[in-house]
């Protein structure tokens, strides 16, 4: 081996001595009960529950000091620049607020943070979708495995594993405690903070941060009807979603029913809708915050993306697209009955996807449908979800 690959060894086994050193005093490092710590989507960017839940506190819970992680350079300074305190979740100031901090919010896993400075704080999972279909715990096939099992179940309790976790309602309590391996008692029911936008509890003037397509679809939604695709990402069937769509006759429809589709495909996955001679669609970068956007789309379409559940709140159309649903089912699996808990449209060919699109611009069929899947998912409308769960672990308020 070349001192090269010596010097690159010896550094990164120095690297993970500190931070096992940091994750050893995390678990005796006084911590501050009014210093709470939030992060998303493992430090990249500023979006989900934990952002709404994050600008909630710095206006409301005047009593606690709320840092912002990430590890974009983007994310901290822009929210440094409205006066908000954000650090580098790896930096010397964002590794000591994370020891100092008695609470961490977390929207997607424990890197949203810096992990390795959490072991003595209370991690609460805000999570960032109603579990429609398995994840973790339940869809991690190699759990049994008489060899990588007893790994993979280590890491899961050192790392990955959540004092607490929010849900939306008391129907998701069983499926998230069996998908995140946890006791039903520490799984509560709050309702989701990015849903306070959707029914009017979140104010919109806390969203200091407009993207011109937010402005956008609202000017368009005041004349013509505005379609949103957000499908979720085929991993288990290898299926690319770009491979279902006839972008030139999806454009030609939309035409003639003067709609325009909005795309916001996947971050691991790609949709190239990019081309001039597509005149009504139009691609979402996938980073930004689909939440604003959502009261001027009049109608969304998806497949197992359980951010439907969430555009209930608005009620208006939803479109299901799944196209591989037998084989989705077999190799990643449901929590819940998909006939059950879609009401709407659902097209398993890209033909009876056009004709579901121009079907709800006519009529509406599904209101009740929907009523009854809200009901039992969502909290009520005009419920301060953000309220709920700063209430569940303020230890200073009255």
């Amino acid at each position: 081996m070349d001192s090269t690959g010596v010097v690159s060894r010896v550094s990164a086994g120095l690297t993970y001595l500190w931070f096992g050193l940091l994750y050893v005093l995390s678990f005796v490092w006084p911590k501050d009960e009014t210093l709470w710590v939030f992060g998303a989507k493992e430090g990249s960017a500023f979006v989900d529950n934990s952002k709404y839940l994050y600008l909630h506190t710095v206006e409301e819970r005047p009593n606690v000091r709320a840092v912002w992680l990430s590890r974009n350079e983007s994310v901290v300074e822009t929210l440094q620049s409205q006066g908000h305190e954000a650090y580098h979740a790896d930096s010397f100031r964002g590794t000591y607020a994370s020891l100092r901090a008695s609470v961490a919010y977390v929207s997607h896993g424990t890197r949203d943070v810096n992990v390795w400075c959490a072991g003595g704080t209370t991690i609460v999972g805000l999570w960032h979708g109603i579990m429609l279909k398995q994840v973790e715990w339940d869809a991690h096939r190699q759990i049994d495995h008489p060899i990588v099992g007893p790994i993979e179940r280590g890491k899961y309790a050192l790392f990955k594993q959540f004092d607490r976790l929010t849900v939306t309602s008391e129907a998701m309590v069983e499926p998230f405690a069996s998908g995140r391996n946890m006791d039903p008692s520490r799984v509560v029911v709050t309702g989701y903070p990015r849903n306070d936008l959707l029914d009017g509890t979140f104010p919109d003037e806390r969203i200091e941060a407009k993207a011109d397509i937010y402005e956008m679809a609202a000017e368009r939604h005041k004349e013509s009807n505005v379609f949103l695709y957000a499908p979720t990402f085929h991993e288990e069937t290898g299926e690319h979603v770009g491979e279902h769509l006839d972008l030139s006759e999806l454009d030609a429809k939309l035409t003639e029913i003067d709609a325009y589709l909005i795309v916001k495909p996947h971050p691991r996955d790609q949709i190239d809708v990019d081309r001039a001679e597509y005149s009504r669609i139009i691609s979402m970068p996938s980073p930004l915050d689909v939440y604003p956007l959502l009261p001027s789309v009049d109608a969304l379409i998806t497949d197992y993306s359980s951010l439907y559940f969430d555009y209930l709140l608005l009620d208006r159309p939803v479109i299901f697209y799944p196209f591989d649903r037998k084989r989705y089912g077999e190799t990643r699996g449901f929590n819940l009955n998909y006939d059950a808990v879609t009401p709407g449209p659902v097209a398993t060919e890209f033909e009876e996807l056009l004709a579901s699109i121009e079907s709800v611009v006519e009529t509406d069929e599904f209101a009740n449908e929907r009523d009854a899947v809200r009901e039992e998912f969502l909290q009520p409308l005009g419920t301060n979800r953000c309220e709920a769960v700063c209430d569940q672990f303020d230890p200073t308020r009255e």
